[in-house]
């Protein structure tokens, strides 16, 4: 199933955030096709670029994938908690024993 993963480099990284620096995040079929950066990265898809930057952010934020997503949970169950600012706001409902 698919290729076996390959290390990234340093050069490779370096490549990446020069090219997200360039082009932006989101352009990564862009910084693909730009000779600057596709001499490093040729063995790289889009797909591999989006991983790698969503991963070298978290780790930039000091976070690991787990806490990410512990934090997630946490903001949405309390945002869901104030949704009387948001007036299409939907609220769940469970059936009552009466029902």
């Amino acid at each position: 199933m698919g290729a076996p993963k390959q290390k990234w480099s340093a050069e490779e990284e370096a490549a990446l955030k020069a090219g997200v620096v360039k082009h932006g995040v989101g352009k990564w079929r862009t910084i693909l096709k730009d000779p600057e950066f596709n001499c490093v990265l040729y063995i790289r898809s889009n797909v591999d670029l989006k991983d790698k930057w969503r991963n070298l952010s978290v780790m930039a934020n000091g976070w690991t994938s787990r806490e990410k997503a512990k934090v997630s949970i946490r903001r949405a169950h309390h945002q869901g908690s104030r949704h009387d600012d948001n007036p299409m706001a939907v609220t769940p409902v469970t059936p009552s024993d009466d029902e």
